[in-house]
């Protein structure tokens, strides 16, 4: 291991002498194009003849490798697992293509945290054996057509973190991933009718915090479909189609974070939902039309499919009614108050009134003696 050692040049020839090396980490270096070439990984010199390296696993990630020396991986023919996430690969060029195409048996390739805006067909044409690709954290406005080319053993496919804008019927056309990651697409808004129905074998998605994701079209999988995880949440998903797919198959269902109506469909999915999903208390919820919002595994059929008034759970009524019952009696006992003093006020101005008009005169007369003044 020699990862995070500042190394910025390699000493040609550092597997000579190692003959059963099957792992090699050199991430987190300074290692440049420049400073790296095949002589640097021949492998055991013999009877004047250099014979193949036993490595299996190469680590490069984060270093400062712009493109691939066309010759860099002649002495590796048993690699099968390749990082080089973390470096300069804003394109693949024609040398980087060809030092690429020469892995034949390579299962894993990690190209993740670059530049790159496309995946050239040349550089991955002859990976047919590549199982798991991770594309994430690029600037890939689409999801590649040249994936036709693994077709026949990708299984592992990571597309999160990219500015991609558009899935639909044609955008994994022909493959036969079992394990799929879109997260992080902040420019899809909707998933489109058979995205994913032309993935037979998907047994996982991700597809989480696509914030302007608020669609998926209710014949995005095929009813033949038996997906097992499904993550889909921190999206801008208002409703879920009940049809979308089996629902019973899933071993895991997360969908948090949305603003979702509560709605039939809701309901039917949460009924064929496992027991081990629903039983989760701090699960997903969902609002009312009223603006009542609600556990979607504890909606009841009558208040989403029936359009019958929204019926609360005993819980939910006593914690709410209680607050509305203090409420009726203060604002009560306030205007009993309030009666209370009116009458009293009513009853002293009623007295008043009887006593003023017993009084024997009607104009009060005053009598002033005159003065006796001489004529």
């Amino acid at each position: 291991m020699f990862d995070h050692c500042n190394i910025k040049s390699l000493e040609p020839g550092i597997l000579v002498n190692v003959v059963k090396v099957e792992l090699l980490d050199l991430s987190y270096n300074l290692l440049t194009t420049e400073k790296i070439d095949g002589i640097d990984f021949k492998g055991p010199y013999v009877k004047e003849k250099y014979f193949p390296t036993a490595l299996k696993h190469l680590n490069l990630a984060y270093n400062l490798i712009h493109t691939l020396p066309e010759k860099l991986f002649e002495s590796m023919p048993h690699l099968e697992d390749l990082n080089l996430a973390g470096n300069g690969f804003s394109v693949l060029d024609f040398n980087s293509q060809h030092a690429l195409s020469s892995l034949s048996k390579l299962k894993r390739l990690n190209l993740s945290n670059n530049g790159l805006t496309e995946l050239v067909g040349d550089a991955v044409r002859n990976l047919t054996d590549l199982e798991e690709l991770d594309l994430s954290y690029n600037k890939l406005d689409f999801v590649p057509n040249t994936l036709d080319y693994l077709k026949k053993n990708l299984k592992v496919l990571d597309l999160s973190n990219n500015p991609i804008y558009k899935l639909n019927d044609k955008s994994f056309l022909g493959l036969n991933l079992k394990y799929l990651y879109l997260n992080n697409l902040p420019r899809v808004k909707a998933v489109g009718p058979n995205t994913f129905a032309t993935l037979p074998m998907l047994k996982k998605l991700e597809m989480c915090n696509n914030i302007h994701l608020r669609d998926i079209d209710r014949e995005a999988f095929s009813p033949k479909q038996e997906l097992v995880e499904l993550y889909l949440n921190n999206n801008s998903l208002v409703e879920i189609s009940y049809h979308l797919l089996q629902w019973k198959t899933l071993e895991i269902f997360e969908i948090m974070e949305n603003p979702l109506s509560c709605t039939c469909d809701l309901y039917n999915i949460s009924r064929d939902l496992k027991k081990d999903i629903t039983r989760n208390l701090d699960g997903p919820s969902c609002v009312h039309s009223n603006g009542n919002g609600q556990m979607i595994y504890r909606l009841k059929e009558a208040s989403v499919c029936t359009g019958k008034p929204y019926d609360f759970d005993i819980d939910y009524a006593e914690e709410h009614f209680e607050m509305l019952r203090v409420t009726i009696i203060s604002l009560s006992s306030i205007l009993v108050v309030m009666m209370l003093i009116l009458t009293v006020i009513a009853i002293l101005r009623y007295r008043r009134g009887t006593v003023v008009r017993n009084y024997p005169f009607t104009v009060q007369v005053s009598y002033n003696p005159l003065e006796n003044r001489p004529f």
